[in-house]
């Protein structure tokens, strides 16, 4: 899926508008995600959602399932907020706190209503957060975001280090497609046994296959002449909308008004 990422970025319906505008549309979402109550974020992961698979046309399996992929990183770090420990000395301190535990030692380990509590608006608001993000990958050419932020006077170090590590995702998960196919061709997966042995070796040989693709990168951009700065080039021509700066500008007003409603 990760080699299309670009195909859908350069192809969506959305890439004759201006790159600042939708910058600046993903910004406001954002502000307004980390500012207002739950159901207000969620309405902006369903809203996001339209106008990424709506308005841009990125097919809805695709962007379900990068959607999917950050939300298990969300659920990774529902365990430490959800889950507390105390002394059982202090059981009594979290009776009405406490959804059902178990001791172990000295310790009581139990699930906190107010660590769920926090975990689901914590989660919800990085779900929102992520939802402006996807929206911005899908549908600003990672140059053309590069040349808006220079145009935003962005310290160049940093830009250069978002070029890097975004062709360097890139490059690791094109490691891992050939490790896992020649692995594949191999019958490595085939038992469970097996299966493990394979994701074992397939860690221990991602690291060295990783510098080994680096140092290639780095020969090629030395044989090109690379002198410690990198260019990007686009001769795309873009168009302002009064349509979609007037939608967006009524969804923000909407989202904001009926948060205070709330």
């Amino acid at each position: 899926m990760h080699h299309h990422l670009d195909v859908y970025t350069y192809s969506n319906h959305l890439r004759q508008i201006s790159p600042q505008q939708k910058l600046w549309f993903a910004i406001a979402v954002i502000l307004i995600a980390l500012m207002t109550h739950p159901i207000t974020q969620l309405l902006i992961v369903v809203w996001l959602g339209i106008w990424t698979v709506g308005y841009a046309r990125i097919p809805a399996k695709v962007y379900l399932n990068v959607l999917m992929v950050a939300g298990f990183f969300l659920l990774t770090s529902i365990p430490a907020l959800a889950i507390d420990v105390v002394a059982v000395e202090q059981l009594a301190s979290v009776q009405l706190d406490q959804l059902g535990g178990v001791t172990i030692g000295n310790w009581y380990f139990f699930v906190s209503h107010i660590g769920l509590i926090q975990a689901f608006q914590i989660g919800l608001r990085s779900l929102a957060c992520t939802s402006c993000l996807l929206f911005v990958l899908f549908t600003i050419p990672f140059t053309d975001l590069l040349q808006v932020l220079r145009q935003w006077r962005v310290p160049i170090l940093l830009t250069e280090l978002l070029l890097l590590m975004y062709r360097f995702v890139f490059l690791f998960l094109d490691v891992v497609t050939e490790l896992q196919l020649a692995q594949r061709a191999r019958g490595g997966y085939r038992t469970r046994q097996r299966w493990m042995q394979s994701v074992a070796l397939l860690v221990s040989q991602l690291l060295v296959r990783s510098l080994q693709h680096y140092q290639h990168f780095t020969l090629a951009m030395n044989a090109r002449g690379f002198n410690g700065n990198f260019q990007v080039y686009s001769n795309q021509s873009y168009l302002y909308s009064k349509r979609y700066a007037i939608e967006s500008l009524v969804g923000c007003i909407g989202l904001v008004i009926l948060d205070f409603r709330l």
